[in-house]
């Protein structure tokens, strides 16, 4: 543009730059003085993202400063996937949160540390756990798929004053608020204890109905790494008792070993 002090091209000459600043100024004066008013020449964008994404979901929102609590177990070289996580969560949420961290002894240290450095108390704290199985089957509970990830079905029974929680894989990362996910907890029938997604919707890329040996539900499985829990009722149902006092038939499928 040829504002006052640019230099226009010189190799055209001074007639050139004049002439195209008069036809830019013309062109962002229509419609003005007397005359009609026309439309602008760019129309104003009329998509709003928040608007679209919350029409897509129909998720409704609960304002308010009611706690939202989110648990992670982390093991052997998770500790900056679970940070990362951690801080997408926080960035987008605006509910505080309680953070329930599950962890090896010697991770511990780093989480303090690094947890500590944020320094924003009223938007979020945190509890840090160690990692603890029934003791008649302990062994068997921490091969269970990915390391230490069977943690995640005693949460009920170590949680206990807490009545509902996020569950998430260290992997997970948060684009847009937790509250939205959080507030599908208000759409809870009297009988649901729980929300997750299917492992696949394609069955014909699915793992579970291609290639599991143990028993799954549904046609695809279910995807445990995203766990929207209504622990309240999960203690009420006893889910505990109805997971230990059976032997672990599939243990040798399940387990890494």
């Amino acid at each position: 543009m040829c504002d006052e002090g640019a230099r226009c091209p010189g190799w055209y000459g001074s007639a050139w730059c004049v002439g195209l600043c008069s036809l830019l100024y013309a062109l962002t004066q229509r419609g003005s003085g007397d005359t009609e008013v026309r439309q602008p020449l760019i129309s104003p964008p009329r998509w709003r993202p928040e608007h679209s994404q919350r029409a897509r979901y129909n998720v409704p929102v609960k304002q308010g400063l009611d706690t939202m609590h989110l648990a992670v177990v982390a093991c052997g070289g998770r500790l900056e996937e679970t940070i990362t996580m951690l801080k997408s969560a926080l960035l987008f949420s605006r509910k505080p949160l309680q953070f329930h961290i599950f962890a090896e002894d010697q991770l511990h240290s780093d989480f303090t540390t690094i947890l500590n450095s944020w320094g924003n108390a009223k938007k979020f704290k945190y509890t840090l756990y160690p990692i603890s199985f029934p003791p008649e089957n302990a062994a068997e509970w921490r091969k269970l798929f990915k390391p230490c990830a069977s943690q995640r079905l005693f949460l009920p029974l170590i949680l206990k004053d807490v009545d509902s929680l996020l569950y998430v894989d260290t992997d997970i990362l948060f684009l847009r608020p937790m509250d939205d996910i959080w507030s599908f907890l208000k759409e809870f029938n009297s009988t649901q204890i729980a929300a997750m997604a299917p492992e696949h919707e394609e069955p014909r890329i699915g793992w579970y109905n291609r290639f599991a040996r143990h028993p799954y539900y549904g046609k695809t499985g279910i995807n445990s790494g995203v766990m929207l829990m209504n622990m309240t009722r999960i203690r009420m149902k006893h889910f505990k008792n109805d997971m230990t006092t059976v032997r672990l038939h599939w243990e040798k499928s399940l387990c890494h070993c």
